[in-house]
């Protein structure tokens, strides 16, 4: 019995010291963590744009910049595997277009991937009417078929933005509540999708 105490004690003690081995690493690396996050998001907006984007973006409802001469949208899309969060900047009825987040098959969707090969890169600035004519990735019919679905939801949500929040409104006042860059990064779902 008193064997079985001890062993408890000790199981306890070192749960203990892990748990707050845990928190403490969790403590200490959470803000390096939150930084390279936005500065992530930062580089990847910058591509887009394809020059230094705003660091002071306003977002409303997944949409940055809705009145300016360019947009930038986030949101979802269903693939094969789960939701493909993606990035796009819109710009004079031409879209570019990066994944953010997914859960598709390793190999065979690599190709969304911006890090890992460039056919998005390649699609970009592309007319939004000639997006949904893109040809299908053998192997990956519904991930692509998703891809070609971002444009038209990037598109309708930059609309249904516009409507709610219109451009002669000051887009800060009309919307208290804010998203950080790094939520950009992450590809949170946005209440649309």
């Amino acid at each position: 019995m008193r064997s079985q105490l001890t062993t408890i004690a000790a199981l306890l003690v070192i749960g203990g010291l892990c748990g707050l081995a845990l928190t403490q690493t969790y403590e200490s690396t959470r803000q390096p963590v939150t930084e390279n996050r936005i500065r992530q998001a930062q580089a990847l907006l910058s591509e887009l744009l394809q020059r230094q984007a705003p660091v002071d973006l306003q977002w409303q409802q997944g949409v940055a910049n809705a009145c300016g001469d360019w947009q930038f949208v986030r949101g979802t899309s269903p693939g094969y595997a789960g939701p493909i969060a993606y990035l796009a900047l819109l710009q004079n009825q031409h879209i570019s277009l990066r994944v953010t987040r997914h859960q598709e098959t390793p190999g065979i969707a690599d190709f969304i991937d911006h890090r890992k090969d460039r056919y998005l890169a390649e699609q970009d600035n592309t007319a939004i009417a000639d997006w949904a004519q893109l040809d299908n990735i053998s192997g990956a019919t519904i991930t692509h078929k998703a891809l070609r679905g971002m444009a038209a939801r990037a598109q309708t949500q930059l609309h249904n933005t516009r409507e709610q929040y219109p451009c002669e409104q000051n887009p800060t006042q009309a919307n208290p509540s804010r998203e950080t860059q790094s939520e950009v990064q992450q590809g949170e779902p946005t209440s649309e999708s």
